[in-house]
């Protein structure tokens, strides 16, 4: 009896201790826009190796999909953004060790890292897709790719999904090319009825003639700030929110998407 005491005091001392924990990390004060609007610049990590989001021209300019909504975000908060090129396996600690206030850099919004970092809303979503030739009625979803053709990059995540497919749902001819870029040609010149691709490849080719039947995958990217930073992320939120609804995302993503 004495031990089970023991035991329920010792409990019910570590759930208030949690309890405190949790109402004094959420009463916290949070400074993070007054210090970033104070400097004058949000600083953003990321790394210029993953073309079209990110990328160094010849004359050390970083440009891209994620550098003009940075941008944008910036200019919401009222500040400039300040580009930080770090290796992609550096960028989480950075923005832990507060050297960046914002990561955006083709970063899936990964489950794991939450109780570390707060993602904001999603922007991109980069899973692999169905498309086909924006002439063709018939393929309107999976069922319909029975005994059709579809190409795909050898090796590749739309590999594993075309073949998942080919035993669960339809039988197919897979067209295996060495790339995804390969696999959208193979389509373009009427070789394949379908193609299976990552979405960053498929919605580049939109414009040539294609369209998009159905995502099979879901990898969204999102940016991050630092799991404190509760008035940043708020922020940063509403800016994406208005970014998507005015049309000016669908733009920049046209824009660099091509």
């Amino acid at each position: 009896m004495i031990i089970k005491n023991h035991y329920r005091l010792g409990l019910s001392i570590l759930l208030v201790s949690l309890a405190f924990a949790w109402y004094f990390w959420h009463r916290q004060p949070d400074n993070s826009l007054t210090a970033i609007q104070a400097r004058g610049t949000l600083r953003v990590g990321l790394d210029a190796s993953f073309p079209p989001f990110e990328t160094m021209t010849a004359d050390g300019q970083i440009i891209g999909l994620d550098v003009d909504i940075a941008q944008a975000l910036a200019q919401d908060l009222g500040v400039k953004a300040e580009f930080v090129n770090i290796g992609f396996d550096g960028l989480y600690d950075a923005l832990l060790a507060r050297r960046v206030d914002l990561v955006i850099s083709g970063l899936p919004n990964d489950p794991r890292w939450t109780e570390d970092v707060a993602y904001t809303h999603n922007y991109f979503n980069a899973g692999q897709m169905l498309i086909t030739r924006a002439e063709n009625t018939i393929i309107k979803q999976t069922d319909d790719l029975a005994q059709r053709k579809v190409a795909i990059e050898w090796g590749s995540q739309a590999d594993m999904e075309a073949r998942q497919l080919q035993q669960t749902i339809v039988p197919m001819q897979l067209i295996r090319q060495s790339t995804a870029t390969e696999a959208i040609e193979t389509l373009l010149n009427d070789q394949a009825d379908a193609a299976i691709v990552d979405a960053v490849t498929g919605v580049s080719a939109l414009p040539r003639g294609l369209k998009i039947i159905t995502y099979l995958t879901d990898e969204w990217y999102a940016a991050a700030v630092h799991l404190q930073d509760r008035e940043l992320l708020a922020a940063m939120n509403e800016s994406l929110t208005k970014l998507n609804k005015s049309g000016q995302m669908a733009q920049l993503q046209a824009k660099w998407l091509k």
